[in-house]
């Protein structure tokens, strides 16, 4: 019974829902097609009048002033690199109003983005002042500067400070009149957020450089990062110089079946624990003003992972040997490879490559496997490169050749016979001038 009730105070009511819904499309639709000219002046890239909706706001017609088609007719919205977004003055039968649009477009603040009305002039000036802020703020950078701009205002336009901002003091660098010396005035930010009208929240000046510094080791996340072959790769938090690497792998779920221990390895990277100062000093030297000694220490350097430790990951894993048990720091990179089962043969070989790794076989045995000596290998400078180390050795028959390892065969160096017959002939006629002269004195 009450179901029938409901269908029918449904079916009276049904024709005045449709007469109230076709006056709203009606209203809606009507206030859509009324358009209103309105005015952009200024620094604008093109001034002038433009018809817009009734519906939109101040900064659709900035919009509208600094937008451009490119040939391919995609709209480009371009202003001028020193327009106004501050100091926006907005005229119309109502009297005249200053436009902030970036406290619209940064805070939400809609007062600063008015709907347009009919006759609306608005003039975008070009920029007069500005500051920079940096430091434990959201979103750092250059703003422009209004007159009445206190510190807190500029602080909430650059999205407010970050969560580990040293509050006590922030520092205001202000240049002395037109000269390049600087005074510096430091205010407690604590104070001003109790009360915004405190003597702390000064007033800004053109040129101001305000800097927020952050609290030292703030929530500080102490981790270092393991990747390859363990159970479970990723970031790992750490108490800074006293977890150990063995605990690490074990957090990891220690290493795979396919995990290469033999190659694994530990590498620090926090900058100030792998600075090598003289290897810094021999890179800005030239090659020819190095002594043989530097250039030997240079050449070991360049080819060596920096901040690498020197550990033996199977001892480690399986003894829980403590020599090699390193105590952690953040930034410290633990990777394990899988098992590589192939010898690399690199340079004057037919066919370089990959070859598959036989135990117990030397170098040789590999370059006959790619094809054997290319007619330009200088056989006599062959090396052997270990992947677990990266040194670099000269091999005979008996050195063991492992997985992982490169046997590099480099080029013969192209040879100009006629500049070798020349260099020769002097010689040759330097002795010969020498013998002469030997036999003169002689007799």
């Amino acid at each position: 019974m009450r179901k029938h009730i409901f269908i029918v105070i449904l079916i009276m009511l049904l024709p005045v829902i449709l007469v109230a819904q076709s006056k709203m499309d009606l209203t809606q639709s009507s206030y859509q097609m009324i358009q209103y000219s309105v005015s952009v002046v200024g620094n604008v890239r093109y001034p002038g009048t433009y018809r817009l909706q009734a519906d939109q706001r101040v900064f659709d017609a900035i919009k509208r002033a600094n937008t451009f088609i490119d040939e391919n007719g995609n709209l480009h919205f371009s202003p001028p690199e020193n327009s106004s977004t501050r100091n926006i003055t907005l005229k119309n039968k109502n009297g005249v109003s200053y436009i902030d649009i970036e406290r619209f477009l940064r805070l939400g603040d809609e007062k600063h983005n008015p709907y347009i009305h009919d006759g609306d002039i608005i003039i975008v000036p070009a920029i007069e002042e500005n500051i920079i802020i940096s430091g434990a703020v959201n979103n750092p950078g250059e703003l422009e500067l209004l007159k009445n701009d206190r510190i807190l205002d500029i602080v909430m336009l650059s999205m407010g400070l970050s969560n580990n901002a040293y509050l006590d003091s922030i520092e205001v660098v202000r240049f002395i009149d037109n000269s390049s010396n600087t005074e510096m005035i430091f205010v407690n930010f604590n104070d001003i957020l109790n009360n915004p009208d405190n003597e702390q929240n000064i007033l800004l000046k053109n040129d101001d450089r305000v800097f927020v510094r952050s609290i030292p080791e703030y929530h500080r996340k102490e981790g270092v990062v393991i990747t390859g072959e363990v159970e479970f790769p990723g970031g790992y938090a750490i108490e800074n110089g006293k977890t150990t690497l063995h605990e690490v792998l074990v957090e990891s779920g220690g290493p795979t079946e396919k995990a290469d221990l033999r190659n694994a390895y530990l590498q620090r990277r926090s900058s100030e624990d792998v600075v090598d100062p003289e290897y810094e000093r021999l890179k800005m030297m030239l090659v020819e003003d190095m002594t043989p000694l530097e250039y030997e220490y240079f050449k070991t350097k360049s080819r060596e992972m920096r901040g690498k430790f020197a550990t033996d990951f199977q001892k480690l894993w399986f003894e829980n040997d403590p020599e090699f048990n390193f105590l952690l720091k953040t930034g410290d990179y633990i990777y394990i490879p899988d098992k590589t089962v192939t010898v690399t043969i690199s340079g004057q070989v037919k066919n370089p490559g990959l070859v598959t790794y036989v135990e117990g076989n030397n170098y040789l045995y590999y370059v006959d496997k790619a094809g054997g000596f290319a007619w330009r290998a200088r056989k006599g400078k062959i090396r052997l490169i270990k992947a677990n180390t990266g040194e670099w050795l000269k091999p005979n028959e008996n050195t063991p050749v492992e997985v992982g390892d490169m046997v590099f065969i480099p080029e013969k160096p192209e040879i100009d016979y006629w500049v070798l017959t020349k260099d020769i002939m002097t010689i040759a006629a330097q002795i010969a001038t020498v013998i002469i002269v030997i036999q003169n004195v002689a007799k």
